[in-house]
């Protein structure tokens, strides 16, 4: 069971998040941005850039902005895995077709469907569930991608003698204080602000979860076993929960909801330090990470330990997770043209 350090929130009938572009315009299926940055005359700058030009003083100012998120706006309802299977049909969203295009399309499942612990072949189970998850992961990475990226921009501006200005250096303090850092050193921070690989974020969602038919998956969109301690959170009481303990399982609106949750908790509790210093090692040697090597970090992720650890390996390699790890999100799909199957 994850220790965790953020709150929780109540859920939802399963249903798809559907993202609005920047402009406000509804997809059917997705947005076709998640960012909705401003546009500009001048060719493209790197992210979180808008350029100024001072008349009084002559020189070109760089301010660098983060680029606001777009915010899911509406629900539509997929309330069973037929209809979840039929979607995915229409749209031609197959893992074979993500294996070889390393294409996500970008549908957000609210909830997984009710009757998937009902599925009689346990393949087919695990196919629906990591099809209805990596989307909502790659989307969580993606997020964190642009905020790593604006931090990577902030460092190189500092060590080309630049300051910064007053909206950058609030950026930092913020984003450093979510991050749970009292330094505004860059390089701390980097630390924490980095992705969880997929092929690891599936393995534990499934072991915890029991690939998405657990109660808490079920009643409260919970996949990776997160507790809550404090009585203001929203959770759920294990039936088995043991004497004297008070901790419930924490409880989301949606399932996007959890899996950020689950990302900022390892991106900042103090439990899983050598999970990020390990990461961090990875990203200097490789410029990449390796979820399957990761996965040894997380001793303190579970009372089980290493048996915890193994069982997560097992996951990884007998489903071939690791190729997920290059896939991205694509383009938003429209559901009047869909794709043939794969």
């Amino acid at each position: 069971m994850a220790k965790s350090a953020s709150a929780g929130a109540r859920f939802q009938n399963s249903a798809l998040v559907v993202m609005a572009a920047a402009m406000g315009t509804m997809f059917v299926l997705g947005g076709a941005s998640l960012f909705a940055t401003k546009t500009s005359k001048t060719a493209a700058k790197p992210a979180g850039q808008q350029h100024s030009r001072d008349v009084r003083h002559g020189p070109e100012i760089v301010v660098a902005t983060a680029p606001a998120i777009a915010k899911p706006v509406a629900v539509t309802l997929a309330g069973s895995t037929d209809k979840l299977h039929s979607l995915f049909r229409k749209i031609g969203y197959e893992l074979d077709g993500v294996r070889e295009r390393g294409e996500v399309p970008r549908l957000f499942l609210a909830s997984l469907p009710a009757d998937l612990k009902h599925m009689r072949r346990a393949d087919l189970r695990k196919i629906t569930f990591i099809k209805s998850i990596l989307p909502l992961i790659l989307h969580a990475n993606e997020l964190i991608v642009q905020e790593r990226q604006h931090i990577l921009f902030l460092r190189d501006r500092v060590a080309q003698g630049h300051r910064l200005a007053p909206q950058e250096t609030a950026w930092l303090a913020d984003t450093a204080d979510r991050y749970g850092l009292d330094s505004l050193d860059p390089d701390a921070l980097l630390d924490r602000v980095d992705i969880i690989p997929p092929s690891l974020a599936i393995a534990q969602a499934a072991e915890e979860s029991g690939w998405g038919t657990s109660r808490f998956a079920r009643e409260g969109n919970a996949l990776f076993g997160q507790r809550a301690y404090k009585a203001h959170k929203k959770g759920i009481v294990p039936k088995e929960r043991p004497e004297g303990t008070k901790f419930r399982v924490r409880a989301f609106d949606h399932l996007i909801d959890g899996v950020k949750a689950y990302v900022h908790n390892l991106n900042t509790h103090f439990a899983y330090e050598d999970f990020r210093d390990l990461r961090a090692s990875l990203r200097a040697e490789t410029g990449d990470v390796d979820g399957y090597a990761l996965a040894g970090s997380l001793l303190r992720y579970s009372e089980r330990g290493e048996d915890y650890i193994r069982t997560i390996r097992a996951i990884m390699r007998v489903n071939a997770l690791r190729v997920f790890d290059a896939a991205r999100l694509g383009r938003t799909v429209s559901a009047e043209r869909p794709r043939p199957d794969v």
